[in-house]
């Protein structure tokens, strides 16, 4: 019994590890963090042009008047393709979203989930050795189902209700700090993507 255990332990170890040995980003996005939305992301290398991950936001505040609110959480796994090598400079995306939300400001309350994929583009720089700076916007579909209330507090049940939403699903401006990242890989993979020149910029962060 104890062998199988420790067998079972080391085949879920072997994913782990092989997981943590690529370069891991972990990331914020400061435009939800403007809307008082909180948010946190992680991003991983797959292949030597894709990586995957997924953010998470969560808001959950209450106005004081009239039982104004908005509140919900959403997730957002995304797949990356790098036009250069992982976490520099152009990529496109493909996301997809799963939320709940409670909220409203007019007459009425929405009360519901939502489901739905997107198309998104962005560009990361180099700041500092570990820490980059991502800029992202994505369009797509959000399929909407929802319970209407009035808005006041135990206001009375109107229905249920669906709607399909086309349009921005994606936009930010993200600090990323970079795990596990490989001088030497990035070097030799910049250094065969500059057709053996080193960029000044990436040799002063990652050696200064």
């Amino acid at each position: 019994m104890k062998k199988r255990a420790f067998f079972l332990l080391l085949l879920l170890l072997i994913p782990l590890t092989s997981i943590l040995s690529q370069e891991i980003a972990l990331k914020t996005n400061a435009l939800s963090w403007a809307t008082t939305t909180i948010n946190l992301g992680a991003e991983f290398k797959i292949s030597p042009r894709l990586t995957a991950g997924a953010d998470i936001m969560y808001k959950g505040w209450s106005f004081l008047s009239d039982n104004r609110k908005m509140g919900g959480f959403l997730v957002q796994p995304e797949a990356k393709y790098w036009f250069c090598i992982p976490f520099y400079k152009h990529f496109m995306g493909l996301h997809a979203h799963y939320g709940q939300y409670n909220g409203g400001f007019s007459k009425y309350r929405y009360q519901g989930d939502l489901y739905g994929i997107g198309l998104s583009y962005g560009y990361q720089w180099i700041w500092k050795r570990r820490w980059n700076i991502e800029v992202s916007a994505g369009i797509g579909y959000a399929s909407m189902n929802y319970d209407k209330y009035e808005r006041p507090k135990c206001g009375l049940f109107l229905g249920k209700d669906h709607s399909n939403y086309f349009g921005l699903t994606k936009l930010g401006v993200s600090l990323i700090y970079i795990l596990n990242s490989s001088l030497k890989n990035f070097m030799l993979k910049s250094k065969r993507m500059n057709q053996n020149s080193y960029s000044p910029q990436i040799t002063q962060i990652y050696t200064g």
